[in-house]
């Protein structure tokens, strides 16, 4: 008799978890499909019924993802989001939105409630940035990118006494190489730098250094096009614009024709740079890009929580 009261026990209290799941889910899914409501509703142009845009499948989809995101962050990295990262999140959010009409319009789409906020809006940013930011400075996921690079400069060094020519063929066969150019003059007071990609700045490394995000968004945006037309061959780069620690190792690497330097790591590629020519007035260099390993993949692979 005893048994069989422990055993309803613990099957009316399995039974009450998961109905506390279920209903915790549900609240995630409505609170999420609220939030893309706002979001939908100042969409420009005709639209599509939001329903049809964003089934509730969909919805239920993304709101498993961020769940994913969040085990994973914890099982592989061992970091766990805790309430004072979410609240300082959520003030992060408060005191930087550029559209303080549009964050109004998703607390009331929530309740005006606090809690729920945080959980469908400030938790999910917080735990894609620091899950991100670990993978992209993960050594052992990205070593074998590393290890290619590592050997396109020992060839590249290895060629240095045959020629540029026989340093930029070694380089790529590395993988692909765009040539870049900076200007030493100032820049003119009417020009303003190219626009760098938006999204939080995180640390690169060459060596012992460490420099900004905007290095590598930089070179990004000199090696747009391997074969540039009218308007970017215009389109002036100054050194001046690149990060101040990134300007010191070029300094300090770049020197003259066929000068390698170290291979240097950003978020998303290692890069790898080759003198080509530097005078007072400009530095000119072919620069291979090693892509890393694409985040979405990597956390496809994951095993769901």
């Amino acid at each position: 008799m005893k048994r069989r009261l422990v055993l309803s026990l613990a099957l009316l209290c399995a039974a009450s978890s998961l109905f506390a799941a279920e209903k915790s889910s549900s609240s995630a899914v409505a609170d999420r499909a609220a939030v893309e409501r706002v979001y939908y509703n100042h969409r420009l142009g005709t639209k599509q019924p939001f329903e049809q845009v964003l089934p509730v499948a969909a919805i239920e989809k993304a709101v498993r993802a961020e769940l994913k995101k969040e085990a994973v962050l914890k099982g592989v990295y061992g970091v766990a989001i805790t309430d004072a990262q979410v609240a300082a999140e959520v003030q992060r959010i408060d005191s930087t939105t550029r559209a303080p009409e549009t964050l109004a319009e998703i607390k009331a789409a929530l309740g005006k409630d606090a809690a729920r906020f945080a959980r469908t809006v400030a938790r999910p940013i917080l735990v894609e940035r620091e899950l991100r930011a670990r993978f992209e400075n993960d050594d052992k996921t990205h070593a074998p990118q590393r290890r290619l690079a590592e050997r396109a400069r020992e060839a590249a060094l290895a060629a240095q006494k045959e020629g540029f020519t026989v340093q930029l063929a070694a380089l790529r066969e590395g993988g692909a190489v765009n040539e870049a150019t900076w200007l030493f003059a100032p820049r003119p007071a009417e020009t303003s730098p190219s626009p760098h990609p938006p999204g939080p700045t995180t640390s690169e490394k060459t060596g012992s250094v460490s420099y900004a995000n905007e290095a590598a968004a930089q070179v990004a945006q000199v090696l747009s096009s391997p074969e540039p037309g009218r308007e970017d061959a215009e389109r002036k780069s100054y050194f001046e614009d690149l990060p101040g620690e990134l300007q010191q190792v070029l300094r300090a690497q770049l020197r003259q024709l066929g000068d390698v330097s170290a291979v240097i790591e950003g978020p998303r590629a290692f890069q790898l740079y080759l003198a080509r020519e530097r005078t007072a007035a400009a530095l000119s260099a072919a620069v291979l890009t090693l892509p890393k390993r694409s985040y979405e993949d990597w956390l496809a692979q994951q095993p769901e929580p």
